[in-house]
């Protein structure tokens, strides 16, 4: 099993009464063995650590954001993103603005993630909230990728004389845009929550 971030999102906290009554976490993405880029946008709507539902745990190992707030951080970045990302941009939009997906907060639950190091696990997830929290004000000077450029090979004097045929080489010209955590939207996670 590979370690993975988690993303949910959700209507009550961690350790409110509500919560206790029921967990109403709704799935929305995982990431495999690391937190990317897209998930720690969406948690720039105020973030505080809070307790993981995943883990048993005292200590706050998780990261919640305010929903709308952290989907309008996301969408400013995305909308920075060149039209090569535009199928992966509205597969993103599409998703996250789906009414069954929005809830009042997103929760990161990176557990795995950490676990993966050595050191305590509250202090990596402090970290991260200090990072993903020094992220909101500086959305205009994040690293935006590029798509690759395809340039065909060029063909030697004997292969134009005989008529070879240029091949363009495979690639896929989104591969740039998954690694920032797009195209990987499923309301079905390895751990799920609730009726779905």
């Amino acid at each position: 099993m590979a370690n993975r971030s988690y993303l949910y999102t959700t209507d009550h906290l961690p350790e409110s009464p509500e919560w206790d009554e029921q967990r109403d976490l709704h799935s929305i993405a995982e990431w495999n063995y690391d937190i990317p880029l897209a998930f720690k946008l969406l948690l720039t709507g105020n973030p505080i650590a809070v307790k993981s539902s995943i883990w048993e745990t005292p200590e706050r190992i998780a990261i919640a954001g305010e929903f709308k707030s952290g989907l309008n951080v996301l969408q400013e970045y995305l909308a920075r993103l060149p039209s090569e990302a535009e199928p992966l941009v509205t597969e993103a939009n599409e998703f996250l603005l789906k009414a069954s997906n929005e809830r009042k907060y997103f929760i990161l639950e990176c557990g795995e993630i950490f676990d993966m190091d050595e050191g305590s696990l509250e202090d990596r997830n402090l970290s991260l909230l200090q990072e993903i929290s020094s992220l909101k004000p500086d959305i205009s000077k994040l690293h935006v990728p590029i798509a690759p450029k395809i340039e065909l090979p060029k063909l030697s004097l004997i292969d134009r004389l005989f008529g070879k045929k240029q091949e363009q080489e495979k690639s896929d010209p989104l591969e740039p845009f998954y690694g920032i955590g797009l195209g990987n939207w499923s309301n079905i996670l390895y751990f799920q929550f609730g009726e779905e």
